[in-house]
């Protein structure tokens, strides 16, 4: 049995899919195609709270979309790595893709290029760095 690849979405990621009803971007097709079995996603705690708090702000109405997401998907206790390339990061930050190191995801998918510009299409340990775009026209 083949190994599903394991990739952890940053808050971006799922905000935008439910932001945009899961339709014409790249968050919504990565989504949709994990959903179908394609790969497996991974969250964390902080994620999840970042997830909701700007849904609450920007879309409440959406809210319960978000509820169903987190469940359907692998939740991860939030940890936080002391390296020195991260340092340039928000302490938030640091933890998000500290925890996708830890857990040694295949995949960090983020569309936050302002803070993670650096960083995009570097591998730390296991886990490679990418935006919503380059992991669908490279891995699916």
């Amino acid at each position: 049995m083949e190994k599903k690849i394991k990739v952890f979405c940053d808050s971006n990621i799922i905000f935008s899919a439910i932001y945009t009803d899961f339709k014409g971007s790249y968050p919504s097709l990565i989504i949709k195609l994990a959903e179908k079995g394609f790969f497996q996603i991974y969250f964390s705690h902080l994620v999840e709270l970042e997830v909701k708090y700007n849904i609450t702000k920007k879309i409440p109405e959406k809210i319960h979309i978000a509820e169903k997401i987190f469940k359907k998907f692998n939740k991860l206790k939030d940890i936080l790595l002391e390296i020195d390339i991260l340092k340039n990061l928000t302490e938030k930050d640091r933890i998000i893709l500290s925890t996708a190191i830890y857990y040694r995801m295949d995949f960090f998918i983020t569309g936050n290029i302002k803070d993670f510009s650096y960083l995009i299409n570097k591998k730390l340990g296991n886990t490679l760095i990418i935006t919503p775009a380059d992991f669908f026209h490279t891995q699916c």
